[in-house]
């Protein structure tokens, strides 16, 4: 049986929603996986960095995880009260808070990598290898086009 939407024109407003839909889908289950270890993807991501890049001030967080600074500070607070994190002063500039991730923290890190690497291979697993890097490229070619359009000086048809 076809899928009720190929006999239809493409409506690129209702791809966007679609592509949404199952991306947040994605995510509250990723997130749902994680809570078996009391993290949230932010806070994973937030420990990765401070892995992989050492102690870093907080201002680090935002790229990686997309979020306001009040709610990486918010983040932080809880990672720090479970004793992943720690705040210390910076050796060059007294002034200056990092975030250290503790001995506790690298050992929560590396239990919530495992336990998403694992999620991620077996959510993945629905996927042939050729339908998989076609989702990569797919994805790449519609990112570019969007950073081309917010590059545009003007997207047409807006006032």
């Amino acid at each position: 049986m076809a899928d009720e939407t190929s006999a239809r024109p493409l409506d690129e407003v209702d791809l966007w929603r679609s592509m949404a839909k199952n991306w947040k889908r994605l995510q509250h289950d990723a997130e749902k996986n994680l809570l078996r270890l009391d993290l949230n993807l932010a806070e994973l991501r937030i420990l990765r960095v401070l892995r992989e890049q050492g102690s870093s001030p907080m201002n680090r967080f935002r790229a990686e995880t997309m979020l306001s600074q009040p709610s990486i500070t918010g983040l932080v607070d809880k990672l720090e009260e479970r004793g992943l994190v720690e705040r210390v002063r910076s050796r060059e500039d007294r002034r200056e808070v990092l975030i250290a991730i503790t001995a506790k923290g690298n050992q929560t890190y590396s239990k919530g990598m495992d336990l998403h690497r694992q999620f991620v291979e077996k959510a993945f697993s629905a996927l042939e290898a050729e339908e998989a890097r076609s989702l990569v490229s797919l994805l790449k070619k519609l990112a570019d086009a969007s950073d081309a359009v917010v590059k545009a000086p003007e997207i047409s048809g807006a006032q």
